[in-house]
């Protein structure tokens, strides 16, 4: 029997589930809403279920899962694979969610960040599979990331790294809600996009809600103030990425996310930005890329994550 590992990549609206083997072939994988607001016991029951039917899938082709990875949102005390708050899951507070899910299913079972873990999975079989250090952006509603040297996720002192969003970029900027001003989160991704539309456009766009994708399309067709706002993005991620050039000189950063999908719009702008600011050799080496797994890189990743933590129990 083959030996292969699963991943789940559990967001508050959609769950993740997925058989690889060690080399990271995908044999199965499976998507449900999580419908995080039915609350902890429902997502629980939910969660293990769909962990059940993959390793039942897994068993039918000839594989024995051997570990399990969970990635998971929020502040994870990695170690004791701890949920300490998570703001997709309000009741979620200093959940022990390792050990919960190994009494249930009698397996290892490892819990890691799933902007970390997303990073991993980009690295493993993704955009990344050529370096050993890179640096993954996810430019969603929000802006996050996760940061991996030499082909391990770096945590910090307190599992917190990777926390690129919010990098102060205007230190009396707009409010975030992590309490700061100015973070990068609020101008590079979709809700920033929309309100620097808002501002740049005047009157006109009050009267109608605008969503990014839209914005998109209108900067596609020629519209001055969308090219506008997408240059603008483009040039905050060039400051951002710059100072992670100059900081952790990764040989890849990798651009994740929705508004990924508006690449041609804004990366001449962040590679302007980049070698005005970052020091020449290593802006220059630096190869700055899209995702290649997309919605796959958080169950990639968590899988990713179980097979280097067992194999480095051994």
């Amino acid at each position: 029997m083959g030996r292969a590992v699963l991943g789940v990549d559990l967001g508050g609206t959609n769950l993740r589930a997925a058989v690889l083997t060690h080399d990271g072939e995908i044999l199965s994988k499976h998507k449900e809403a999580t419908h995080a607001a039915d609350g902890k016991a429902t997502v629980m029951v939910r969660l293990i279920e769909s962990i059940r039917k993959q390793r039942a899938l897994a068993v039918q082709q000839g594989y024995e899962v051997t570990a399990i990875g969970v990635g998971a949102p929020g502040i994870i005390h990695g170690e004791k694979g701890v949920v300490v708050k998570s703001p997709n899951f309000p009741d979620w507070n200093n959940l022990p969610l390792k050990a919960e899910l190994e009494a249930a299913l009698s397996m290892p079972v490892f819990i890691e960040n799933d902007a970390n873990a997303a990073a991993l999975g980009e690295q493993w079989r993704g955009a990344g599979r050529t370096a050993r250090s890179m640096i993954l952006i996810t430019l969603g509603t929000g802006v996050g990331g996760g940061i991996v040297l030499d082909g391990k996720i770096w945590h910090g002192a307190d599992g917190m790294a990777g926390e690129i969003g919010h990098m102060t970029l205007e230190p009396e900027g707009r409010p975030c809600g992590c309490g700061n001003t100015g973070c990068l989160e609020m101008y590079a991704s979709a809700r920033g996009i929309v309100q620097s539309y808002r501002e740049t456009s005047g009157e006109q766009a009050h009267h109608k809600t605008v969503t990014a994708e839209e914005i998109y399309h209108a900067a596609h067709e020629g519209d001055s103030f969308a090219l506008r706002v997408m240059e603008e993005t483009g040039r905050y991620l060039g400051i951002g990425m710059a100072s992670l050039i100059n900081i952790f000189n990764p040989e890849m950063i990798v651009i994740g996310g929705g508004v990924k999908d508006a690449w041609p719009l804004f990366i001449d702008a962040a590679r302007r930005e980049i070698m005005k600011r970052a020091f020449r050799f290593p802006a220059e080496r630096v190869l700055i890329v899209p995702s290649a797994l997309g919605d796959d890189a958080g169950i990639v990743g968590a899988a990713a994550v179980a097979l280097q933590r067992t194999e480095s129990m051994k």
